[in-house]
């Protein structure tokens, strides 16, 4: 090693071709200071390199995250707008319940009813929310809260839907109950004429008269009013004649008396407005008409309270 860098030191050159060989000098000082130019440039050269590379990655990286987080937000447009959607029909549907609920007179649900006063913090009444940090645990992600808030309520709605669908179940079953009872009631007219006689004391003939008398033309039909069995159909005591006798249920029972002919027999089922027999004279009569009466668990009561009446009022 040179003692200063001032001292120099001599390249030659042979070239193999035969050509002239040549030589140049240059101090220690010079070749140092060339080699760290040359070290540190490429030092600089690779670092550049390196550093090029790393951000065109995170270039890459913040694309597709970008991409990644137009499309999340466009589904957090969607599912918000599906869910505000449903919130409207869930609402619509709850309304919808209560008024058929209070015209067909059933109660709320018992454990609806008392869910939805004791939790005051849902957004939709009987159910408890589910937090974000919850919900991305159970989906194993770190979620965007809105997300999270959105997917949330739309499990809400979807259990409230649910629980909708099964109570429309329920009405629907007690709504055809009721219908079937209703139709049994024996709200109709026995026949297509005029009244002729009353329910009730007759001073003209000094009796107690337990139905009504309907007058018409002989041979004209005579109408079940109400949904029944036959359960008699033939001569009755008291000269009531050829008589016909309708259970409907609940304690309801209907005479059709002085018939002149059948239409059905007992044991048969029939509904209201269904021909059952035929005006005639038969039993105790001044003239064609069908003496009709009304029973409620056994005691007579007066037609004209239950003729077009409203059974739910009964």
């Amino acid at each position: 090693m040179p003692k200063r860098l001032n001292d120099e030191i001599t390249f030659m050159i042979l070239p193999h071709s035969g050509h002239t060989p040549f030589s140049f000098k240059m101090s220690w000082g010079v070749l140092v200071f060339c080699l760290t130019i040359l070290f540190f440039g490429a030092l600089f050269v690779i670092g550049t390199f390196f550093f090029a590379l790393s951000v065109n990655s995170k270039l890459s990286d913040y694309q597709i995250v970008k991409s990644q987080n137009a499309r999340q937000v466009e589904e957090i447009r969607q599912l918000k707008i599906e869910s505000e959607s449903l919130k409207k029909d869930l609402k619509r549907l709850s309304d919808e319940e209560r008024e058929l609920r209070s015209n067909l007179g059933i109660s709320e649900p018992s454990d609806s009813t008392s869910k939805a006063k004791s939790d005051k913090s849902s957004s939709i009444e009987g159910i408890t929310p589910i937090g974000s940090e919850d919900m991305g645990n159970l989906f194993g992600v770190t979620m965007d809260p809105r997300l999270a808030n959105i997917k949330n309520d739309l499990s809400i709605v979807r259990t409230q839907l649910s629980s909708r669908e099964r109570s429309f179940l329920q009405i629907s079953q007690i709504a055809k109950r009721k219908i079937n009872e209703y139709a049994s009631f024996p709200t109709g007219f026995p026949a297509d004429g005029v009244i002729t006689s009353y329910f009730g004391y007759r001073p003209a003939f000094g009796d107690f008269h337990p139905g009504i008398d309907v007058a018409t033309g002989y041979g004209s039909p005579i109408y079940a009013t109400g949904d029944g069995v036959v359960v008699f159909a033939g001569w009755y005591l008291s000269g009531y004649g050829m008589t016909v006798i309708i259970d409907h249920g609940n304690g309801y029972e209907t005479i059709y008396a002085h018939d002149s002919a059948f239409a059905v027999k007992v044991g048969q089922r029939v509904r209201r407005g269904e021909v059952i027999a035929y005006i005639g004279l038969t039993g105790f009569t001044t003239g064609p008409h069908v003496h009709y009466e009304v029973h409620h668990y056994g005691r007579v009561i007066n037609p004209m309270s239950v003729i077009g009446a409203n059974p739910a009022e009964l």
